[in-house]
């Protein structure tokens, strides 16, 4: 991604983005402060604020807040006395009022927080000779036992294929019903209109009158803005070009007249209808015709039972008990059946545990590690 230091603006004038910071700095010019080199008790208004330094055995933290830093400069601070001529680096960094101290680095690192094993060159696990195991692709096989009973009982009995024939003489009735004397009239009529009356209904409508309103007339959209903004080549690489112009407004006419969708009373609008005011509704022709609305049985039938009829429609034929039954076995289908299991013996399981899948593994008691 190109870095931008200058601004080309559509009236072709070029302007160099100013870094008032880094000009100031230069004006300034840069300095290396030795802020303590280890040789005196320090003096901690001269170190940056938090820095600790060690002299005599005494550590001194530094009070040098870093607003009030000299512009442009490096402070170098000794970590100690015993550090010969190494330098830790520090600069002021941000805007002021709010600056913060900034380490550069050393020419020496700081390794008083690794461990012992930062000084070895290797690592060496000692498994010991191990033990075989079975790993997870060992196969095992189940062979197959036989049981046998002892003390068990059978009987004779009959079997599922076995048939019967069962035979039922019923003794039987013909029963005739007869119903006579039974007399049916209307009990009410009414007067009511036939399929060929005709009628009209007459609507009186409520109206109101729609509300109008006006509105700007369009006769031309106008443009959009055509702004474009892109970084220059060659000499413009670092140069943001920024070409167009403004958008032109749309173009209006007479207003024109529209509804509003509300209703007015006093409104300039088309008449609309709101409401039904009343309506009614006429019979031409009546076609009156008279229908009966009630039934009723004058008198009630007489209904007879008779036994013993002579067979035929109308006439039903019940049982009344049964003069003989009788069941007998076509096929016995006789097997036998085992009325008591007795005494079950499984013979003992056998398991054959494959070896295709020995594998080594270390013992934990095996287990060290040294480092040298």
């Amino acid at each position: 991604m190109p870095d931008i230091s200058k601004l080309k603006l559509p009236s072709g004038n070029t302007y160099d983005i100013k870094d008032a910071v880094a000009r100031q700095a230069i004006a300034g010019g840069v300095s290396f402060i030795v802020a303590w080199d280890g040789t005196s008790t320090p003096v901690v208004a001269d170190i940056p604020a938090g820095v600790v330094v060690t002299y005599n055995d005494t550590d001194y933290t530094g009070t040098l807040d870093a607003d009030d830093a000299q512009v442009g400069a490096f402070f170098l601070v000794k970590t100690s006395a015993s550090d010969n001529d190494i330098y830790d680096e520090y600069v002021a960094v941000g805007t002021t009022g709010s600056k913060t101290w900034e380490r550069l680095g050393s020419s020496a690192i700081d390794l008083s927080s690794l461990g012992a094993l930062a000084y070895k060159d290797s690592v060496t696990l000692s498994k010991g000779s191990g033990d075989d195991v079975l790993g997870e692709g060992t196969t095992f096989t189940n062979s197959s036992s036989s049981v046998s009973f002892s003390g068990g009982t059978t009987d004779k009995c009959l079997g599922s294929d076995a048939t019967f024939t069962t035979t039922v003489t019923p003794t039987t009735t013909n029963i005739k019903a007869t119903a006579s004397g039974t007399a049916v009239s209307a009990s009410s009529t009414d007067k009511c209109l036939g399929s060929d009356a005709t009628f009209t209904t007459t609507v009186t409508p409520s109206t109101s009158k729609l509300a109008t309103t006006t509105v700007p007339n369009v006769t031309a959209a106008g443009a959009a803005s055509t702004w474009s903004f892109a970084m220059g080549t060659g000499t413009d690489a670092e140069t943001l070009i920024i070409s167009g112009g403004n958008s032109t407004a749309p173009t209006l006419g007479t207003a024109i007249t529209v509804a509003t969708g509300s209703l007015d009373a006093n409104g300039s609008g088309a008449s609309v209808a709101t409401g039904i005011t009343s309506a009614s509704t006429s019979a031409n022709s009546k076609d009156e015709v008279t229908a009966i609305t009630g039934v009723s049985i004058s008198t009630q039938p007489t209904i007879a039972l008779a036994t013993g009829a002579t067979a035929g429609t109308g006439v039903i034929s019940v049982a009344t008990g049964i003069t003989s039954a009788s069941t007998s076995v076509n096929s016995k289908d006789e097997v036998t059946a085992v009325t008591g299991i007795g005494t079950g013996t499984a013979a003992a399981q056998s398991i054959t545990v494959g070896t295709n899948d020995k594998v080594k593994v270390a013992v934990y008691s095996d287990l060290s590690v040294s480092a040298s």
